[in-house]
């Protein structure tokens, strides 16, 4: 048998679990041309829920009722049509949550199998692509200069707070809770945090970043942005990476406050950036991570849960904040 989420019903209001229906069908097969996989991880970010929204931004990869939910997933092949891939290859794709799926040869990315699986859902995946594309390229960070990232427990954020110590900056991680703001100091490495649950962000800031911030990564939006605008230096930069503060809604916020006439007078400025246009670059991530790896300046946070059935509590999970580092689900 083959068990399968479908998303049943757009979300009004926060996300609940009782719009997912676990079906189960027959195993696939594979037609021409195509690969039979048993899917093994599953990532689980934010942009899960941004699927749900009526955008056209997302294009074919926008949520249909009736259609099953997916994400990021790597898995096994079991049988081909095509002779570019064999069973046992390990491989990596958008794909549906379910046990098996049957699709085109060329929506596969075979990995080459000498890391663990994790690995290919974490940092040599898409939320670990995210935070080296986002943070060395669109951000360039330089030694010496004071980096600020929202979200920093999660999966991107996480990942860019270690990569801002590679890169020789002064790392303050923004997070809600004081464990959370424990862990990235002591585990991850963050020099100081920010709970943006304890009070105003803008007055912490003023506090922690007394001079100013040159860099912000930011994951959320909303709020946290508003503020973080204010403590930029002259000539700080701003790399946008995700929205979270809006996700679970559907009702968008206004804003963020202070744009444009605050990156006019402190001549910031604000880059978004997505990681597909990268895609022909992800090898430079892989042999940067691969190294990291092997001599320790960069540790996996993986926080997997266990069982496909699990699937839309750790999509609700990880939009309430209960996730420290990348959220994957082991089928």
């Amino acid at each position: 048998m083959n068990r399968q989420w479908i998303y049943t019903a757009a979300p009004e209001g926060k996300l609940t679990t009782d719009i997912f229906e676990l079906r189960k069908t027959d195993v696939p097969e594979p037609g021409p041309g195509e690969v039979l996989v048993r899917n093994r991880y599953f990532n689980i970010m934010p942009g899960n829920r941004a699927y749900m929204h009526a955008n056209p931004i997302y294009g074919a990869s926008g949520l249909q009722a009736g259609r099953p939910m997916m994400s990021t997933a790597v898995g096994e092949v079991v049988r081909s049509s095509d002779p570019a891939f064999v069973p046992g290859d390990v491989v990596q794709a958008m794909s549906a949550w379910q046990d098996y799926v049957a699709m085109p040869a060329q929506n596969l990315f075979k990995r080459d199998g000498a890391h663990s699986v994790e690995h290919y859902i974490g940092l040599l995946g898409q939320s670990g692509y995210t935070a080296y594309f986002g943070l060395l390229h669109a951000g360039r960070p330089r030694a010496g200069e004071t980096l600020l990232v929202s979200a920093a427990a999660g999966g991107v954020g996480s990942a860019v707070v270690q990569l801002g110590k590679i890169s020789g900056c002064r790392v303050v991680g923004i997070a809600g809770g004081p464990e959370k703001c424990a862990w990235l100091e002591q585990e991850v490495g963050a020099d100081a945090t920010i709970d943006y649950k304890a009070g105003e962000p803008a007055e912490q800031l003023r506090r922690t970043c007394p001079e100013g911030v040159d860099l912000f990564f930011d994951n959320t939006g909303g709020p946290v942005l508003e503020a973080a605008l204010d403590a930029m230096k002259n000539g700080g930069r701003v790399v946008l990476c995700g929205n979270t503060a809006q996700y679970d809604s559907d009702k968008p916020m206004t804003g963020p406050k202070g744009v444009p006439l605050t990156l006019i007078l402190k001549d910031l400025t604000m880059k978004g950036f997505a990681v597909g246009t990268y895609g022909d670059r992800f090898g430079e991530a892989d042999r940067a991570y691969s190294s990291w790896l092997e001599d320790g300046r960069i540790k996996p946070f993986y926080h997997v849960i266990e069982g496909l059935e699990q699937a839309p509590d750790a999509l609700v999970g990880v939009l309430g904040g209960a996730n420290r580092g990348m959220t994957m689900v082991r089928v």
